[in-house]
């Protein structure tokens, strides 16, 4: 698994190992240990997905605040996405 810091306080790219056979491939997209190990220490509560039919659909804003705060891992399983972080937490270092 590799692990890239996107510079922006807590948001980083993950791109699980796909192990290839002639059958297709095999590829681990989540392990507890892996992601605690990468520093990821997020306890996965729920995992949703979504599929958009079109090309060119907007996804909503994702802002909670606490109690009911979330964090997003966001998966692509075909074709890409154009994905946008804004930091909005105050005080932060890249915060705006």
């Amino acid at each position: 698994m590799q692990v890239n810091d996107l510079g922006l306080g807590g948001v980083v790219e993950i791109i699980p190992k796909k192990f290839g056979a002639a059958r297709g491939f095999f590829s681990e997209v989540y392990s507890r240990q892996r992601f605690h190990d990468a520093g990821i220490t997020q306890d996965w509560m729920q995992d949703n997905q979504s599929c958009s039919a079109e090309k060119g659909v907007l996804r909503g804003l994702h802002f909670q605040v606490a109690p009911a705060a979330q964090d997003k891992l966001i998966r692509v399983l075909w074709g890409s996405i154009f994905d946008v972080a804004v930091d909005i937490r105050n005080g932060s270092p890249s915060y705006g």
